[in-house]
């Protein structure tokens, strides 16, 4: 980690302790705990499953015999930018900044996929990468104007021995995601209240093209993992949900998120287009582990289940 980093002793402003604005206490019967989690994650689809996305681009020559693109894929943007990496792939093979991306729909393009198992960032940059030099191949051949599309294929796997649930080969997952992760939260025994008040992480994310949005990928992730730890839980009662409504089932906020220091270790993938890997998902694999172990280390408690709740900390 960074030596400036606070992990050793976050500040003590009362509004960050277990309470907050409820001003439950001024440190007093606090406890401090710190743990730790590593996590790994499959990328893309496994098991034998031949995945694909397509990708079509239109290449032309516009004024001064300055190169013109448009590209057309139906990649899902949920907010994980995989628009950005879209362009920034046609820009950087097309060696222009005149590219437009149509809005994403399977009009005029074949499937994607979906936008699910950290694959998206993946399996459109593979797919724009061969429309791109396709497109380009076809333009230097003293063609005016190309419309080219391809569908890009990730690395087979191999299926489970559906009788030993073992691999039957060499490859069952196309690649994995690893990340660690340190947690140093805040517990006040007498209520059984909790603040996280410091999160630490190192990722593996392959080659990361927009820095800036991984770290928010990075961010997002640990928000959903801390939310899984303290508070989020859908409960049932003979196969029907029983909460009320949005109104109490409680999400993580602006102010329930700790500081998040986070590492990008660039080890490129081989065998992805430029070396990329899904980054939303490991933070989220290991930050619930990490914040109950922190738990544990504070209270002393087992803690078997999340969320973890006051009652679950109280001593």
């Amino acid at each position: 980690m960074r030596p400036s980093c606070p992990c050793l002793s976050p500040p003590r402003d009362p509004i960050r302790l277990p309470g907050g604005a409820g001003n439950t206490t001024h440190g007093q019967g606090v406890n401090r705990g710190v743990g730790f989690a590593v996590g790994f994650k499959n990328v893309c689809y496994s098991e034998g499953f031949d995945d694909s996305c397509a990708a079509r681009v239109k290449l032309w020559r516009g004024a001064d015999e300055q190169l013109v693109g448009d590209v057309r894929c139906a990649a899902a943007e949920v907010g994980q930018g995989v628009t950005n990496v879209i362009l920034q792939v046609a820009r950087t093979e097309l060696g222009t900044d005149d590219v437009a991306l149509a809005p994403g729909s399977t009009s005029g393009v074949d499937s994607a996929g979906s936008a699910s198992a950290s694959r998206m960032t993946w399996m459109a940059a593979g797919a724009v990468r061969l429309a791109c030099r396709q497109a380009l191949a076809e333009l230097e051949q003293g063609r005016h104007e190309v419309d080219v599309e391809r569908t890009y294929h990730h690395p087979r796997t191999a299926p489970l021995d559906p009788e030993t649930g073992q691999a039957t080969g060499d490859r069952v997952h196309v690649a994995y995601m690893c990340a660690a992760m340190r947690a140093v939260v805040e517990v006040d025994v007498e209520l059984g209240l909790t603040r996280v008040a410091w999160i630490g992480t190192a990722q593996d994310v392959g080659k990361a093209l927009n820095p800036q949005a991984v770290y928010g990928q990075i961010e997002g992730g640990t928000a959903q993992g801390l939310g899984l730890a303290l508070m989020e839980e859908i409960q049932t009662h003979d196969g029907l949900i029983t909460n009320a409504s949005f109104t109490d089932y409680l999400i993580p906020t602006t102010l329930d998120m700790p500081v998040v220091e986070a590492e990008l270790v660039e080890e490129e993938e081989p065998d992805a287009p430029y070396g990329v890997k899904g980054v939303g998902e490991p933070p989220t694999v290991v930050s619930t582990a990490a914040v109950v172990s922190a738990l544990r280390d504070a209270t002393g408690r087992e803690l078997g289940r999340v969320p973890v709740r006051p009652d679950d900390l109280a001593l």
